[in-house]
């Protein structure tokens, strides 16, 4: 029974040994297995950190496109506006100046009619009429 009891003592603490070790190595193994899924999370989550950030971008740049669009279209619609209005205003001063052409037509008409007549009448009465300036000679003798 010594053989028994030598082979239990040696093979006790060899046993034991090997469960340290088994354990240790289990363990390393799941710490490393751990620190693997640790570092994938890490990992995806810094991915998904930087995909939101690029996602934070690109909604902030067209945010700003969206901004930039809308004040170039109000000005696009303030300078037709403006447009219309200058426009507006020089129909009004054509027709202005058209009305204005119509009656100095009109009175220089009226008037060449009434001096003709005059002339007429100072003939009729034997009487001499001055002599019209240059400007109105052309106008006045047909």
């Amino acid at each position: 029974m010594a053989t028994t009891e030598t082979i239990a003592a040696v093979a006790t603490p060899v046993c034991a040994l090997v469960g340290v070790i088994g354990s240790g190595w289990l363990a390393a193994r799941q710490a490393a297995r751990r620190a693997a899924t640790e570092d994938i999370m890490a990992e995806a989550q810094a991915e998904a950190t930087v995909e939101n950030a690029e996602a934070a971008a690109a909604e902030a740049l067209q945010a700003g496109f969206v901004a930039l669009y809308a004040e170039h279209r109000a000005e696009r619609s303030e300078l037709r506006e403006r447009i219309s209005a200058l426009e507006a205003g020089q129909a009004r001063q054509a027709e202005k100046l058209d009305r204005m052409a119509e009656d100095h037509r009109r009175w220089r008409d009226a008037a060449i009619r009434y001096i003709r007549i005059l002339r007429a009448q100072l003939a009729s009465l034997g009487a001499s009429h001055p002599a019209p300036d240059d400007p109105i000679r052309a106008d006045l003798d047909p």
